[in-house]
């Protein structure tokens, strides 16, 4: 745990037990202020800022003078500050250190990992209301996690406590930079995104000394070789390559290399590495391990060879960029300008870029206003049982102010919320130095601010993007429209392991609680593979759901703590308290 936290606010007694169990999984104590206990792992950055506040991780000025405290900082950290009112925990926004929390023993219990909770809480147990939810609404994360009683203190939020009472506030909104829309073209805006791309990266590399990036060859974390390039920043790079073609991007990959003078290894992806109906070695408070990228977890480990690196990657960049490839951007050209010349050029991007003709396109568009905006997150019911589906998904800090906006913002903030789930996921990041450069703050508020359609600007998608980094890339790598994936890997190791995905369902906890549709999944695990069917992806993730609720069952049975449901009951359904409003 060289990159945890554990930290309590509260009386001294309860104090002991917790640098107990901080002692116990390494952590080391950090100096504070009275009343907080504060304990983290050797490789966690920390540092003191003037106006008191202890910060965890790495914090960049967003105005370039020096940071006063974490308002006036971006990045990824955890800031923990105390006044006259009580105490006050800081989330960055986008990238922030993760952090849960519940109430404990008088005061505020809180950690980065579930070890330290399971150790300190009586009894673990799993929100089957949770689980439903995840089933149905992937990707939805919301402060309530799948563990009873404890909660996610999201990015851009803030957890109050005056010694009596816990509450949260959210401290940055997308909707801020959304409504800054610049009415500048790709000429001007280009520019701006490569600047605040390269300053970004600048920062995050100034101080790590082995950054290894995660090139897939793709246009994304192509553009993040381009930036630290540009930077100055020292790095190699690795390529994940699979046994069939659809994944085999080396020759992209070995172009972005050279262009940028940097070493390139490239790592072979084994179908046997990946055991699809293994435990997760490290278990969260939600499910997705994600056991389909297990193959790509060991190639990386076979390369770095247990080197301490900072994995850099191109994560979130389809989501900044708004990678949308629906007819939306005309619909918010149309609403802006008038069904018009301009409306109509905004149709043929659309049309050029979906490879649809104008009349489709038109088509498509007139479908979608009478449809209006989708109102909730999109919801996957295939292989839940029908009692088991929610009728709303839970809600979140960022739902308000959603309906005065287009689908296609809506869809390019619910893109960002989506990447924010997997930021901590794969089991290679675990416990290392991870940097997703494109969800840093600056770029991520600048993308936001971008018109919908000036994305899709000539027909290409993420079009503002391709042009900032134009002349940084090679041609064949800046303007390639397809992308390498990892689908005959995953079906390779589907059809091995069928019988023990069928097994893993169809007799396990998910199954007990009445969650998923036994007669769908049995009929679709016996039926062979279509050209193009990939529903079995469907099933992976809930058999991940699965072997995480199993895992959560082995830590500690039983049920939440006294303290725990008397807090809970008190404070159910008030939305500024509890950290399960819904």
């Amino acid at each position: 745990m060289r990159r945890a936290l554990l930290a309590f606010l509260g009386n001294e007694d309860a104090a002991e037990l917790v640098a107990g169990v901080a002692g116990r999984f390494g952590l080391r104590a950090r100096p504070c202020k009275s009343g907080l206990s504060l304990f983290t792992g050797d490789a966690l950055p920390d540092c003191v800022m003037p106006d008191g506040a202890a910060v965890l991780g790495d914090i960049f000025s967003l105005t370039g003078a020096t940071c006063q405290g974490a308002a006036d900082g971006w990045g990824s950290f955890i800031a923990f500050t105390r006044d006259e009112s009580g105490w006050r925990i800081d989330r960055a926004p986008l990238t922030g250190l993760p952090l849960y929390w519940t109430r404990w023993r008088g005061g505020i219990l809180c950690a980065s990992r579930l070890e330290p909770f399971a150790e300190l809480i009586d009894r673990l147990t799993i929100d089957w209301e949770f689980v439903s939810q995840a089933l149905v609404y992937s990707n939805l994360r919301t402060e309530r996690t799948g563990i009873g009683g404890l909660a996610e203190l999201l990015p851009g939020m803030r957890l109050s406590w005056d010694g009596k009472e816990p509450w949260t506030t959210m401290l940055w909104s997308p909707w801020e930079h959304v409504g800054k829309t610049r009415s500048t073209g790709i000429a001007q805006l280009a520019p701006e995104l490569e600047r605040r791309l390269i300053d970004a990266v600048r920062c995050w590399g100034r101080s790590r000394p082995d950054i290894m990036l995660e090139l897939s060859g793709g246009l994304d974390s192509s553009i993040v070789a381009a930036a630290l390039t540009a930077g100055g920043v020292d790095y190699a790079a690795v390529n994940f390559v699979t046994p069939g073609a659809d994944g085999d991007e080396r020759h992209y990959a070995r172009a972005v290399a050279a262009h940028c003078g940097i070493s390139l290894s490239e790592a072979a992806l084994d179908p046997a590495d990946i055991d699809l109906v293994a435990a997760p070695a490290i278990v969260g408070l939600r499910p997705g391990a994600y056991a389909v990228l297990r193959g790509i977890d060991y190639a990386f480990e076979r390369i770095v060879k247990g080197r301490d690196v900072s994995v850099f990657g191109g994560i979130g960049g389809d989501n900044i960029f708004s990678f949308d490839g629906s007819v939306s951007p005309f619909l918010d050209a149309a609403a802006t300008f008038g069904f018009g010349r301009r409306a109509f050029a905004v149709l043929r991007d659309v049309a050029r870029g979906g490879g649809a003709t104008l009349w489709d396109a038109a088509r498509l568009a007139w479908q979608a206003r009478r449809r209006g905006p989708r109102e909730h997150w999109r919801s996957e019911i295939e292989f839940v049982g029908a009692d088991a589906i929610p009728s709303v998904p839970f809600v979140h800090p960022w739902d308000v102010g959603t309906s005065e906006q287009g689908q296609a913002k809506r869809s390019h903030v619910e893109a960002v919320r989506r990447i924010l789930d997997f930021v901590d996921r794969p089991l290679r990041w675990a416990d290392r130095d991870v940097v997703a450069p494109l969800l840093s703050q600056p770029v991520v508020e600048f993308c936001l601010s971008v018109p919908s359609w000036t994305w899709i600007e000539g027909g290409r998608d993420r079009a503002v993007a391709r042009a900032a980094f134009a002349r940084r890339l090679p041609p064949e790598v800046v303007w390639r429209r397809g992308k390498g994936r990892i689908e005959s890997l995953a079906t390779q190791s589907y059809l091995r392991q069928r019988s023990g995905v069928r097994d893993l369902l169809l007799g396990g906890l998910l199954a007990a609680q009445g969650l998923l549709d036994l007669t769908a999944i049995e009929a679709y695990l016996a039926r062979d593979l279509a050209d193009g069917d990939f529903l079995y992806f469907r099933l992976l993730e809930i058999a991940d759901c699965e072997l995480w609720a199993r895992s959560v069952e082995a830590l500690r049975p039983g049920g939440a703590s006294l303290d725990q449901r008397a807090y809970w009951a008190d404070f159910a359904g008030s939305a500024s308290t509890s950290p399960f409003n819904q």
